[in-house]
């Protein structure tokens, strides 16, 4: 399948140099030097990937986003800016109206590789038989009305933190489920404030809580409660590693990713119990096999592929998309996420040593090294982590 690519940028110096680095290459592409422009290009073309400027005429690039968000969600949607700064990527994030951001100016390939790189992770996203698993089971977990009522609030200008708590406010089931996550040992925050909750968790942290309450939320199976230890401590070990490495603390896109790292199997375990526990026997037994082995030969997808298909179904960011699907192999991720995705390998595996060996997956030294960080170095961090 060949793909097509839309280019929006007002410097006509830029398009004429994305143009020179993907000459050759096996894409259809467009460009424009207007969000309007652009439109009218989306309209009257089958685009599979928009890769647009924010600083442009008329209207701007956030604008341009939403619209093309709301009017064909399938497209893959990257940033190509001089005009990105924490803030602002942020508030993308959060609003999930791009799965990449590259600032200029451009390196040799380095666009080419993120659009082959985001293409191949879409392949795996969207998988058919997923999907339609994902629409037609009644045992899949669904999301609360609030959470899609929260979603809405976020992505409204107009709105603040006030709207989003009074409405957490009118549904007290959600709100002392909220409470309890942020109140657990994992968050280390002690509050009866659902706003002070909404304060210290940040925006996206408050989506993923809503969804890992609403997965976990199953009682008396052993394993399910083991995996929820296992998620809470292998984002404990993440949140630690990243302010190890990088000297500060880890950024809001990436809070949660150990948290939700491991979400298909809960899942996978709530579709198919009985299926499951034999291949979670078949595992510990076989320790040189892995589980993802075991999942594709019973039912012809993976946890990491049915995660990922969920979380980005529910607009959760690409880093925690990514993380979800490549988190046992960070060498997979796109170039903007294998920090994040190395440091959860290695806490995963850490996590898991740490409650219950006999599930251990493999490690990968080659983690340590995208991180430029010695095996003993984090060991000796993980080991001072009550």
């Amino acid at each position: 399948m060949s793909f097509s690519i839309l280019f929006v940028d007002g410097d006509k110096t830029i398009l004429k140099e994305i143009e020179r680095q993907i000459f050759s290459e096996e894409f259809k592409t467009f460009f424009a030097y207007s969000a309007e422009e652009a439109l009218n290009i989306l309209f009257n073309n089958n685009i599979h990937i928009l890769v647009t400027e924010i600083n442009l005429p008329n209207m701007d690039g956030i604008d341009l986003l939403k619209k093309v968000k709301s009017l064909y969600p399938g497209i893959i949607k990257l940033v190509l800016s001089g005009e990105l700064n924490e803030k602002l990527v942020s508030r993308m994030v959060e609003l999930n109206l791009a799965k990449a951001f590259l600032r200029k100016p451009l390196k040799q390939n380095g666009l080419l590789t993120l659009i082959r790189e985001l293409l191949e992770i879409n392949t795996k996203i969207n998988n058919e038989y997923v999907k339609n698993l994902i629409y037609s089971s009644n045992k899949l977990p669904t999301l609360p009305a609030i959470y899609h009522e929260i979603s809405k609030l976020i992505e409204d200008d107009k709105s603040n933190v006030e709207d989003i708590v009074n409405l957490i406010n009118t549904d007290q089931v959600t709100a002392a489920r909220i409470l309890r996550v942020v109140n657990s040992s994992f968050y280390g925050i002690k509050t009866g404030s659902v706003k002070t909750a909404i304060i210290n968790l940040g925006l996206l942290s408050l989506k993923s809580v809503i969804i890992t309450s609403e997965i976990f939320k199953i009682k008396g199976h052993g394993y399910v409660d083991l995996l929820w230890k296992h998620s809470c401590l292998t984002n404990i070990m993440t949140i630690c590693i990243y302010k190890y490495i990088y000297k500060k603390p880890i950024p809001d896109m990436y809070y949660s990713a150990g948290l939700l790292h491991d979400i298909g199997k809960v899942v996978l375990y709530q579709m198919y119990q009985l299926n499951y526990e034999k291949i979670i026997n078949l595992k510990v037994k076989n320790r040189s096999i892995s589980l993802s082995s075991c999942e594709k030969n019973m039912f012809d997808f993976t946890h990491e592929e049915l995660g990922a298909t969920l979380l980005d179904n529910w607009e959760l960011p690409s880093s925690i998309v990514e993380t979800a699907l490549n988190h046992h192999c960070p060498e997979k991720g796109t170039e903007q996420h294998k920090c994040i995705l190395s440091i959860v390998h290695i806490a995963d595996y850490y996590s898991w040593k740490h409650l219950d060996d006999k599930y251990l997956p493999e490690l990968k030294p080659e983690a340590f090294d995208l991180l430029g960080v010695k095996q003993e170095d984090i060991e000796k961090l993980l080991s001072d982590i009550k």
